[in-house]
């Protein structure tokens, strides 16, 4: 990661005028993940694990929490990233687990891992798509105007695994907001199949 920033600052000629005007470059610690300054697809750079083990598209606005970031060994990376939307009074919270060892083919206790975080007890929809499995659920937040999105993505041909959870919410709990819960799933897919684990 820090080769990444060197890179970028020798070709920046050590400079910051280049850098984009986005949380995501803005905060220094969130930057380190950012492969290039230049936008993978709109509105999205594509961040590179700290493991190495997983790439993944990263909202041009969202910011890293340095203090919840954790990686073991490379083996296991926790961290939280956060987008605010103040136009729309929307706030997305995402938190990723991310392990490569055996007990990640126990899909039943991943799964109900997973379920316990959010108080989930329904059942998950199952897809593939590019060589990973997809444990996916929507879930409404209890006595709130939100939801939770939450996925056990498995790669099918090595023990590398994720658990996503995304919460969307009322960015200023007094006031209303409106989520578009259709386009907001359609939106968190498009990052979740984008997880290409190497």
């Amino acid at each position: 990661m820090m080769i990444h920033m060197m890179l970028l600052m020798v070709i920046m000629g050590g400079c910051d005028v280049n850098v984009p005007d986005t949380r995501a470059f803005q905060d220094e610690f969130t930057s380190e993940f950012m492969q290039s300054t230049k936008e993978t697809e709109e509105g999205y750079y594509t961040f590179e694990s700290g493991t190495g083990g997983y790439t993944m598209l990263f909202p041009i606005e969202g910011q890293i929490d340095d203090a919840t970031y954790y990686n073991q060994n490379d083996v296991n990376e926790i961290f939280t990233f956060g987008v605010r939307n103040e136009k729309d009074n929307l706030a997305y919270g995402f938190k990723l687990t991310y392990e490569e060892r055996g007990l990640t083919e126990r899909i039943d206790i991943n799964l109900k891992l997973l379920s316990n975080r959010v108080g989930y007890e329904g059942e998950f929809d199952v897809f593939q798509y590019n060589n990973n499995t997809y444990y996916y659920a929507k879930v409404d937040i209890e006595n709130s105007t939100g939801y939770f999105i939450i996925a056990y993505i498995k790669a099918d041909n090595d023990k590398k695994a994720i658990k996503f959870i995304k919460t969307i919410s009322c960015l200023d709990r007094d006031q209303t907001c409106e989520i578009e819960i259709e386009s907001e799933e359609e939106k968190t897919q498009f990052i979740m199949k984008s997880i290409e684990f190497k």
